[in-house]
């Protein structure tokens, strides 16, 4: 049997009873309070992953947003080379042109009257006429016209047609120079 002696005085017993129901309590407490931290902990974990994954979303949308506007921009892109390409097949076209009804106003003004022109075909920038002219001396006057004119080079009649003198059916043939039949831009 053990006998136990009590020597303290009672304000140190009250002290140390006192000791030990505060660290029992601190204990208790923390023990309560240690499941709440950890709650607390998951809470902000879950807030936090939250948090990102909407950061994250706002970012895919825009990415999605400048993706749409990247599509819209190639498409206005690729609208307007289609439309610089035509442009450019325009100019090509244009400038490729002949406009030959320059060279049949000046073929028209040098055509004195009682020459008939019935036939007009062209190759290679070479005008062939055939026609039919009143007299020799109006089918060399046609002829004189043609050459005085700066459009036209190297005017051929052959001899074979001023034979006959009245009624001539003649043939002539000339070349169209390329400044008087494309159009300067």
């Amino acid at each position: 049997m053990k006998i136990y002696l009590d020597l303290l005085p009672k304000n140190k017993k009250l002290e140390i009873k006192r000791k030990k129901q505060f660290l029992s309590a601190l204990r208790q407490e923390f023990l309560f309070l240690l499941p709440l931290v950890f709650f607390i902990a998951i809470l902000l974990n879950i807030w936090y992953l939250n948090y990102v994954q909407k950061a994250v979303l706002l970012g895919a949308k825009e990415v999605t947003r400048a993706q749409d506007k990247y599509k819209e921009l190639s498409s206005y892109e690729n609208k307007f080379k289609e439309v610089n390409n035509s442009s450019a097949l325009l100019l090509k076209i244009k400038s490729g042109h002949l406009h030959w009804l320059k060279i049949l106003e000046k073929m028209s003004d040098s055509t004195p009257d009682g020459i008939m022109i019935t036939d007009l075909s062209t190759k290679n920038f070479r005008v062939y006429l055939l026609g039919k002219a009143k007299d020799r001396d109006l089918l060399l006057e046609f002829k004189n016209k043609l050459e005085s004119n700066d459009c036209f080079d190297n005017v051929n009649l052959p001899l074979s047609n001023l034979v006959v003198k009245t009624d001539v059916d003649f043939q002539v043939d000339f070349l169209v120079k390329d400044d008087c039949i494309k159009q300067k831009s």
